[in-house]
């Protein structure tokens, strides 16, 4: 599969090791912007950092990660993790640059990875996890038809040592 088309110019495309610039790029310019909820972006300052989680990541084939493209533009991040195949259950979790937000880019995106996940993946449960203050990212879910499952308290540390709690959001097949 080459590229799942989203809407307009937008699509996905399975993440490859020649995307590790664009997604350096985006986390050293979009710091900001993206260390307010990525506990990952204040520890990369090197683009040799990226290079090996995104090895990692494709390494890692029960979990595919796919970059969000605005025609050859690099927009944003979104991907499977935490694959369990004897509860047909997954996550998923995303990040977009500024500029994109707004726009229905992820929400689109997150429909696409449903799909697969339902279809092509054979998943029973699809998980998010967003930071309960990420009004944008918990917005996502929601519209999407998820359901709030619980709060995860304290479960997960940012950069600046604080520790928030997380909306845990379902959706059954």
């Amino acid at each position: 599969m080459n590229a799942i088309p989203l809407f307009g110019p937008y699509a996905l495309r399975r993440l490859r090791t020649e995307d590790v610039p664009d997604i350096f790029a985006s986390i050293d310019t979009q710091r900001r912007h993206l260390g307010r909820w990525l506990p990952f972006v204040a520890d990369t300052h090197q683009i040799e950092q990226t290079r090996q989680v995104v090895a990692g990541m494709l390494a890692d084939t029960a979990n595919p990660v796919y970059t969000i493209r605005n025609g050859e533009t690099f927009a944003g991040l979104i991907g499977f993790k935490s694959a369990d195949a004897g509860k047909r259950s997954i996550e998923i979790g995303y990040w977009l640059r500024e500029e994109q937000q707004g726009k229905g880019i992820m929400t689109a995106a997150v429909r696409a990875l449903c799909d697969l996940a339902f279809g092509e993946m054979g998943m029973r449960r699809v998980e998010i996890r967003c930071g309960t203050g990420n009004l944008p990212s918990n917005r996502i879910p929601q519209r999407l038809g998820f359901r709030r499952s619980h709060v995860e308290v304290q479960g997960e540390q940012l950069s600046d040592g604080a520790w928030i709690d997380l909306d845990v959001y379902v959706l059954e097949h």
